[in-house]
Formats: C-alpha cells, structure tokens, sequence
C-alpha cells in the first residue's frame, strides 16, 4: 500500500503538473479531513482507492488550488442521471457500438446499483485496476480506452468505454455514463445559461485509463 508521499508524485508524473501543485491540492483536502490521514513517516496513513480518487477530482475540478476542498464536495456526489450501452439503445442504433463487458458493467453499478455517485465510481474503477479486474479485462479488448472527464462550468461527469470488437480498425463506444447535478435550484440556474455567454470559461479536464492503471497500481504494491 502506498502513503500519500508516494500519490503526490505519481499524480504529478501522469497527469503531468508540478508536484508542489498536486501537494497542495493534497494538503488543503488533508486539512479538510478528505484525506486519509495518521502519523508521520512510517506511521503515515495508507492510501487508498477513494483518497486516490478525491485527490485526482480535486486537480480535474477545481480551477484553483484554494477551491480543491468545494470541487470535492461539488463533484464527488454528482449522482449517475444516464449509463447507456447497446442493451439500452434501439435495435437500429446498436450498430456502431460494442457489447460492454461484464465486469465493466459490476464496477459502474456493482450489485445492481444505480445510484452511484460520480466520485464512488472513479473510486471504483481504481479500485477495480488495485484487484486485477480491470487491467484483465481491457488487455483481452483490441484498443480498449477509457476516459473520464469533468466540465467545470456546468457541474458534470462523463464516463466512457469503447474498444474495437470486431476488427473494424477503429474503437466503438460500448458505454457512456453521465453525472449530473440532482434536481434542483442550482441545476434549473447552470441549465438556464446559454453555452456561449461564459465563452472560454467552459473548461473540461479529461483522463484516460492511463491514471487509473497508475493509481490503482500505486496502491496495490
């Protein structure tokens, strides 16, 4: 298992960025207790999926250091409005998409689950590379890809999956997982601006399975 002396650089290899900025996207969630936290050196905490996963939210959501804390607790709760795969799709629309494998499927909604938040999710899928589940499952698809993105203005969450099934040259979609803010207020407010009046401001941050490996990775050793 890994501490979080050994997170910080590994996010700050993969992603990349300085690694004084990802230590400081750490320290303001340690000192808001969203971080797994204990001793020093060889009593310092063991990291884990979902601290791996809080911190990589944290970097992908908060457009400065000092708003780590508020994009976690934006971010994380974001609950599943949509997952589509073919079974979800009209015969007629299944033919450019891949059958979603099954352990795909249990770590989006493991037993059946459909509530799921957002941040659970990206824990899981980390969770799922520490356990062999998914690194197994990709390296038997042909250019399978993973990519998980956030869009910072509009509070949202995007999951992906797709893979060559069939020899075509090219990887089709076998899965798309949306998060979204519950209903309410705030929602009806981000839904009721127009896409061109914040201009530039509408900023998405995305990863691939890459991270994922890397940290899932990290705290399996």
């Amino acid at each position: 298992m890994a501490k979080l002396s050994d997170l910080i650089p590994t996010l700050a290899q993969v992603l990349p960025m300085p690694e004084q900025t990802v230590a400081m996207y750490a320290r303001h969630l340690r000192e808001a207790r969203l971080l797994s936290t204990g001793g020093r050196g060889p009593g310092a905490a063991m990291m884990t999926a979902t601290d791996c996963a809080r911190l990589l939210i944290a970097i992908m959501a908060a457009d400065q250091v000092k708003n780590a804390v508020r994009a976690v607790e934006t971010f994380w709760p974001l609950p599943q409005e949509e997952i589509i795969t073919t079974v979800d799709l009209p015969e007629d629309q299944r033919e450019d998409w891949a059958p979603l494998p099954l352990p795909i499927l249990d770590i989006m909604m493991p037993d059946g689950a459909e509530e799921q938040s957002f941040g659970e999710t990206v824990a899981g899928l980390i969770e799922a590379v520490r356990l062999g589940i998914l690194t197994e499952t990709m390296a038997h698809l042909t250019d399978a890809n993973l990519r998980i993105e956030i869009e910072r203005r509009f509070h949202t969450g995007k999951i992906a999956f797709q893979y060559d099934e069939d020899g075509r040259g090219y990887p089709q979609l076998a899965m798309l997982a949306r998060f979204y803010l519950p209903e309410g207020p705030e929602r009806k407010r981000i839904e009721a601006e127009s896409y061109i009046s914040g201009g530039d401001a509408m900023i998405s941050f995305a990863v691939t399975h890459h991270t994922i490996n890397r940290l899932g990775a990290l705290i399996r050793t």
